[in-house]
């Protein structure tokens, strides 16, 4: 294989398992966000299953193939990338024309408040050309309180959904069964998993124990019972050799 080559040769790579990546992270990242640091086999096979589904979508492939001049065939789909052309970027537009355009509304968002803060604040310089006032000034502060408060209630309410998130996988753990499974053979992802739910959700009726359907044997968590005394004497079970009969014979 060429250098430099394995994005255009193995579209997959890029296309399909970047894509794996970038999803399972954005999984783990949002629980370290949580302080969630401990993941355990469980809540792997919880976000990974997700993660592939999320990647491995027909689109997804077969625009990995198609981006890569694969399936079809269009060897000028690749060639054209290797070919690089300047391009005069296009001017942008001046004050005057932004602020023609300015049609207030309140801003829900940082990005559309400062979009139309800037908006005013050149519809105010061509109207005026005096220096700055403290009119003008009281305006960026009151600017800059109102995006302090939109960032504030945007983080708040992003760490209060991550919290509650995380809340419920700390409780179905605390609640989890530490009841044993016992299986021979191998199992795969969507046997265990389902197999651990069942487990962790018992149906109970008439006073017996039992599961869905799928069920394998469990063994539950009973007392252990102590086997009888054996005298050390006669060698009799049910009493010691203190109380033995024949013990001074």
């Amino acid at each position: 294989m060429p250098a430099h080559s394995s994005h255009l040769l193995q579209p997959l790579d890029v296309g399909c398992f970047a894509v794996l990546k970038r999803a399972y992270s954005r999984f783990v990242s949002d629980l370290a966000r949580n302080a969630y640091n401990h993941i355990d086999k469980l809540d792997f096979l919880t976000d990974y299953p997700q993660a592939r589904i999320e990647a491995f979508q027909p689109s997804i492939i077969q625009n990995s193939f198609a981006a890569a001049g694969l399936v079809p065939i269009n060897p000028e789909r690749v060639l054209s990338k290797l070919n690089i052309s300047l391009r005069t970027p296009t001017p942008p537009s001046s004050p005057s024309s932004r602020s023609s355009q300015f049609t207030p509304k309140t801003p829900k968002t940082v990005i559309q408040l400062q979009k139309q803060a800037s908006m005013l604040k050149d519809l105010l310089k061509r109207r005026s050309n005096s220096p700055p006032t403290p009119s003008k000034a009281m305006l960026d502060q009151i600017i800059k309180g109102c995006a302090v408060t939109m960032h504030n209630a945007a983080l708040l309410a992003q760490e209060n959904a991550n919290l509650r998130v995380a809340n419920e996988r700390k409780r179905q753990k605390r609640n989890r069964s530490t009841r044993q499974m016992a299986h021979e053979g191998g199992l795969s992802v969507e046997e265990g998993v389902q197999l651990a739910q069942q487990l962790n959700q018992p149906v109970e009726g008439d006073g017996v124990v039992s599961y869905a359907q799928g069920d394998l044997p469990i063994q539950q968590d009973q007392p252990a019972t102590r086997a009888p005394p054996r005298c050390s004497g006669c060698r009799e079970i049910g009493h010691r050799i203190n109380s033995c009969k024949n013990r001074y014979i």
